[in-house]
């Protein structure tokens, strides 16, 4: 059962990596991953703890083209959750298993599919490198309740100059009645030099080949982002749920000082609306 989660994990990632770098990119992967996180809290009891269980469905948003942008596109991905156990399970591209648990403690190690940026997205963007899609490790500490989730990641990319990350993510839900629930999630994103210079520097070679002159620049290690994400859920049936996203946050550091982002080239404020439907097999 474990070699076959893997497969499916694997083969959602793989199959078109060229593909998940123009189309997804890691702004609709965040949709996903937020959806995930309120499905922990508005949908907690719905799976099977024993043997394999898994959800599928598809998701919508209108997100900007890559952070940091203020021009956004509709992306259409698919919605895949699988669990083996209680220990086993891939949200998205994240994949993580439960080595230690104790009550609503759980942590372990991680394996999660970042998607690249590709130059073909915006003009902002043509003429400097691409951002390939890259596999990143890791650690994760969860702790959950029937009603709310505080997630901690540490991340680091398979590749000598695309860094490291560290992720936060607290939620609690603030509605439920019949059949319609919402939480409330805070979300921020740490990143090293090297991650902070993939996502939003511009090398020389860069500025010497942008299309529309942008100039060089050096990013640092720091906070890039902070996100307010409400996320809600309507039962349809036991086994099916319609999800809403509606998400609102802010560049900080050299993630809002790099010209990806200043002046009329894209906006430090962002803003994402994603639905989708996901159903239990």
């Amino acid at each position: 059962m474990k070699k076959l989660a893997l497969t499916v994990f694997v083969a959602v990632g793989l199959s078109h990596p060229a593909t998940s770098q123009s189309t997804f990119g890691q702004g609709f992967a965040d949709i996903i991953q937020s959806m995930h996180n309120g499905l922990d809290s508005l949908w907690p009891d719905a799976l099977e703890v024993d043997g394999l269980t898994f959800r599928a469905g598809v998701g919508t948003g209108l997100i900007p083209d890559y952070i940091g942008s203020d021009d956004y596109g509709l992306r259409v991905v698919p919605l895949l959750e699988v669990r083996y156990g209680e220990r086993f399970r891939i949200d998205g591209g994240l994949m993580t298993y439960t080595a230690i648990k104790k009550g609503n403690f759980e942590a372990g190690p991680l394996l999660n599919l970042a998607f690249g940026r590709d130059e073909s997205r915006n003009r902002i963007l043509r003429g400097i490198r691409d951002i390939d899609t890259v596999f990143e490790t890791g650690a994760f500490v969860r702790y959950r309740t029937k009603a709310g989730i505080a997630a901690l990641e540490f991340r680091h990319a398979l590749a000598d100059d695309l860094g490291q990350s560290i992720r936060l993510t607290v939620g609690h839900g603030i509605y439920k009645s019949g059949r319609l629930s919402a939480i409330a999630a805070i979300r921020g994103r740490w990143l090293s030099d090297r991650g902070m210079q993939r996502n939003f520097g511009i090398t020389p070679e860069d500025a010497t080949t942008s299309e529309v002159g942008l100039p060089a620049f050096a990013a640092s290690s720091g906070v890039s982002e902070m996100n307010l994400n409400l996320v809600g859920a309507y039962s349809v049936s036991e086994r099916t749920r319609l999800l809403g996203l509606v998400s609102a946050g802010h560049l900080f550091g050299d993630a809002a000082n790099s010209p990806l982002v200043t002046g009329s080239n894209g906006s430090a404020f962002q803003t994402t609306v994603g639905i989708g439907f996901m159903t239990q097999f």
